[in-house]
């Protein structure tokens, strides 16, 4: 029979763990940040009366389901921000509830606002992917169904055609005329499916997850270490790397290693962080945008809540008060990273969810949650210091 042991991390300090810390002025000023940035995101971008956001500021087009999975997930990582993140739950129940607009009669979520436009797979994703942080918030079982609907949306879209080049990986799109295979849906549905199987322990989950994990890493993992971009049904890949790629992939691989104690994930993650560290220039306006450096350096965040390294988090602060002292205009709150267009609402995302993520709680640096071979540590979550753990044993 399974037992549940409490135990209090009241020093910030477990058996193999870093100390953890943190800069208390640091935080303050990035919950600030967080939320001013927040405010003008809402100010500029969302029409209040329709709760319908804008892609730019100053007008444009409504908003497509990837910016607004940025929005969402910005509005939710407000929630988790100490002190202020209770004013920020009545937003993010509207934002969930806003997602109707872009619900298909089939259950998937269009690319476009209404029920008719495209699916892109990894849109899906990032939605799942804050359902499930909604659900954690607010103990809402429709928030887990919808994740597990949008999941297995996923796994509908693995490619089972072995004659193809490199068989497996999970298309990106229905779009016509596209049949590629993409790291960004695959190594982001497994991340989707660990996320799940932490909250479910449905064991066909895990499986799912291991199997794209194994797909990423056999047909999209470069001799640099980086992950390619895609690969086509004739075997021609896209050999850009993309941080954000990196970044589900990291993600994945430490919660496989936190469910599982698979040391061998928790090795790919730390080769994959070592190598974009390295790789990727995070000049603020420069080549890769903020909205993919966010999703990697919230992943980044996650495998420093492992092995305690320190660079994650200094390399995200640091790219954080670049931003902020080079591209904000004082005037409105906004982030320009190209002075000759409009502000955006997937770079401003971007930038809440940065700030917000430098100001939430440090979890404390443990680099094996499993009591032993057999047991694991059920842990949707990072741990903070001072919470309780529960280990099953």
């Amino acid at each position: 029979m399974l037992a549940v042991r409490w135990i209090t991390v009241g020093l910030c300090t477990l058996v193999g763990a870093l100390a953890c810390s943190a800069n208390q002025a640091d935080a303050d000023r990035n919950a600030y940040r967080a939320a001013v940035s927040y405010w003008a995101m809402q100010h500029n971008f969302l029409d209040r009366g329709s709760g319908v956001y804008r892609e730019e500021s100053g007008g444009g087009r409504t908003a497509r389901a990837w910016p607004y999975s940025q929005a969402l997930a910005a509005t939710l990582a407000m929630t988790r921000v100490p002190k202020r993140g209770r004013l920020y739950v009545r937003d993010a129940a509207r934002r969930v509830s806003g997602l109707a607009g872009y619900l298909r009669t089939d259950g998937a979520f269009a690319s476009v606002m209404g029920p008719k436009g495209e699916i892109y797979y990894d849109d899906n994703e990032w939605i799942a992917l804050e359902l499930l942080r909604w659900y954690d918030l607010h103990s809402a079982p429709q928030a887990l169904a919808g994740a597990k609907r949008l999941f297995g949306l996923v796994v509908s879209a693995w490619d089972s055609d072995v004659t193809h080049a490199c068989p497996g990986g999970v298309f990106w799109t229905t779009a016509h005329g596209n049949s590629d295979r993409n790291t960004v849906t695959t190594a982001t549905g497994a991340l989707l499916g660990l996320e799940l199987y932490a909250r479910t322990h449905d064991s066909s989950q895990l499986a799912w997850a291991r199997r794209m994990l194994g797909w990423v890493t056999t047909c999209m993992l470069a001799p640099n270490g980086l992950l390619w971009d895609h690969v086509g049904l004739d075997g021609v890949r896209d050999e850009t790397h993309w941080s954000y790629n990196q970044g589900t992939a990291i993600g994945a691989n430490v919660l496989l290693y936190r469910l599982t104690g698979d040391e061998g994930a928790l090795e790919r993650a730390e080769a994959l962080a070592d190598s974009s560290l390295a790789y990727f220039d995070r000049t603020p306006g420069g080549r890769e945008p903020a909205f993919f450096l966010a999703i990697w350096f919230r992943n980044l965040l996650a495998l420093e809540s492992v092995d305690g390294d320190a660079r994650y988090r200094e390399a995200l602060q640091e790219y954080a008060n670049a931003v902020w002292d080079r591209l904000r205009d004082d005037s409105t709150g906004l982030f320009r990273f190209d002075r000759s267009r409009s502000a955006r609402l997937l770079e401003q995302a971007a930038m809440v969810q940065i700030y917000a993520a430098l100001a939430a709680p440090r979890p404390c640096g443990v680099r094996n949650l499993r009591d032993d071979g057999d047991v694991a540590l059920d842990v949707p979550r990072a741990v903070a210091c001072g919470e309780d753990l529960a280990i099953v044993l």
